[in-house]
């Protein structure tokens, strides 16, 4: 059995790019029917079981090859094809792995499986694994290409191997599409339990033992670390491969991360900016949001809050959290670990120190896909996952209450009114500040005491309401700081960015524009904290106003 690549864009046409080598294979035919030879001119029912090789972690957190354990490829496409390719019937792989394909008896065929999870069902989704160093292509297990036979059924069983020899990957890499596979397989059926009318928008999720920890080309593998990139095709997951370095295939938690960065992006909402990140950083929240959402979710889904990522020499090391550590070295609403903690015990059947809520993914899922978050005005964060769980399961209210006051968070309403915790930046409250027209200034500041671009403290978020069409002058007048201070502007309606103000103006920043009724976020922040380094970062302070 080989594992091979075939054409992401042309499923009727069987294009391999051998990956050399070959995969541990039952795959010879045996006959399972004890009645009498049919006809060359009748049917054979092939059936089989599909497994790969699924390789846990140690206590380090490196892969433990040792003790890995065969597990069913679930809900793959399978397909019998002939020698030229050509499929003459496919399906997809049960919830055990198993399958019934009927072809003509007498017919040279083989049995591949691709790597794409497919439902046409009430719930629907299209996940696929490709290689993007071989033009995006779907990898395949294929068995044997043997006769059909004479008998009325035969069997057929595939297996994917992990093809580590103990000190190398010798042999071809099988069960790496399938293990991340599963990881999805997993996402989605514990979604569509939920909703069982669900229908995920397709992606692709690309993976090559070329993935390393540079950045590039991405067709070379240049993918710099596991990501989900929303810019790319729509959204797109990448996946490191590179052996001895960091693969992440045997590591679902960090599948399982990028693949609910894709949730939140294609089915629910997010306004994260990216970049760095650790847990004991204070954190832009919407940032902090959406990577604790990434940690949390799965945890859920893999029913573990150890979260583990394998690298180094031979896969053998790597790092691991556990987001029931209570506590964290810099709690709050811009803390990914803190909101990883909340999200996680939101839905946990534990009861430990302030959890006391067993809520389940449901009411995460719902308040996640409500209108009321999607097209809210204030961004997502910490505080509108709050709101939005007090809005929709009222019953909820005062346990939610102690999860939050246990990591330091007291802020009311999808923005956070009243939040105390300023993250030990004193500009940092309130989280919104508002303006109205031909009001009062707002003061602003952007400083770079946590870090840079996507850290507490380097952008400052303005709500502001408009009645009607205005003509606008908005104005940013530095008060403080550094000579060569340089302020700029986002305006953002919802999740869309409707204007940028970019001027390189010393000390302010000015934009006339006409925007209509409605809300709107100003964000405002300092060019140089959010792209600068060295002598440029520094604090800055602004007086703010809006005129007509």
């Amino acid at each position: 059995m080989n594992l091979v690549k075939q054409s992401a864009t042309i499923l009727a046409v069987l294009l391999f790019a051998g990956c050399g080598g070959s995969a541990d294979s039952s795959s010879t035919p045996q006959n399972l029917s004890s009645s009498q030879p049919t006809p060359a001119t009748g049917s054979t029912e092939i059936t089989g079981k599909v497994t790969y090789d699924r390789v846990p972690h140690t206590l380090s957190s490196g892969l433990d090859y040792e003790n890995t354990i065969e597990l069913p490829v679930r809900g793959a496409v399978v397909e019998a094809v002939t020698a030229s390719g050509e499929v003459l019937t496919s399906g997809v792989l049960d919830s055990s792995g198993t399958y019934a394909l009927t072809v003509d008896a007498g017919t040279e065929v083989r049995i591949q499986i691709k790597s794409q999870l497919l439902s046409n069902a009430t719930a629907k989704w299209n996940f696929s694994v490709t290689d993007n160093t071989q033009d995006n292509q779907l990898y395949a297990l294929q068995g044997s290409l043997a006769s059909s036979g004479t008998n009325s059924r035969q069997t057929r069983n595939l297996h994917a191997p992990h093809g580590w020899t103990g000190q190398s990957y010798e042999n071809p890499r099988a069960a790496a599409p399938f293990a991340i596979l599963d990881s999805v397989y997993l996402a989605a059926q514990s979604f569509a339990d939920i909703d069982p009318n669900i229908e995920f928008p397709e992606l692709e999720i690309r993976w090559s033992t070329e993935n390393k920890t540079v950045i590039g080309n991405k067709a070379l593998g240049q993918i710099g670390t596991s990501a989900y990139f929303p810019e790319i095709d729509e959204g797109t997951i990448y996946l490191l491969g590179e052996e001895g370095r960091d693969t992440d295939e045997y590591d679902p938690h960090v599948v399982l991360h990028e693949w609910g960065h894709y949730f939140e992006h294609q089915m629910s909402r997010t306004d994260s900016i990216g970049g760095l990140h650790s847990l004991n950083d204070r954190l832009d929240p919407r940032v902090a949001f959406s990577e604790a959402w990434g940690n949390a979710l799965s945890a859920i889904l893999l029913d573990d809050p150890t979260y583990r990522d394998s690298s180094g020499s031979n896969q053998s090391s790597g790092f691991s959290f556990n987001l029931e550590a209570g506590q964290y070295a810099n709690p709050g609403w811009f803390s990914e670990a803190s909101i990883g903690s909340i999200i996680y015990d939101i839905s946990d059947e534990t009861s430990d120190g302030a959890d006391r809520l067993s809520a389940g993914l449901g009411p995460l899922y719902t308040v996640m896909r409500s209108e009321t978050y999607t097209d809210g005005p204030v961004f997502a964060t910490i505080f509108a996952l709050a709101d939005g769980m007090r809005r929709e399961f009222p019953d909820t209210a005062p346990a939610l209450e102690a999860l939050l006051g246990a990591q330091l968070i007291s802020g009311e309403g999808a923005n956070g009114n009243g939040e105390s915790n300023s993250g030990a930046i004193r500009s940092a409250l309130p989280v919104y500040k508002e303006v109205r027209v031909n009001g009062a200034a707002a003061q602003l500041c952007s400083v770079d005491d946590a870090g840079l671009h996507n850290k507490l403290g380097n952008r400052e978020f303005i709500f502001l309401s408009l009645d009607a069409d205005t003509d606008v002058t908005l104005e940013l007048i530095k008060t403080s700081g550094d000579d060569d201070r340089d302020p700029d502007l986002n305006i953002w309606q919802g999740n869309r960015l409707v204007h940028e103000s970019r001027s390189s103006a010393q000390g302010q920043e000015v934009l006339q524009t006409r925007l209509s009724a409605g809300d709107y976020v100003i964000e405002a922040f300092d060019f140089f904290n959010i792209n600068g380094a060295g002598s440029k970062r520094g604090d800055g302070c602004y007086s703010f106003t809006v005129t007509e």
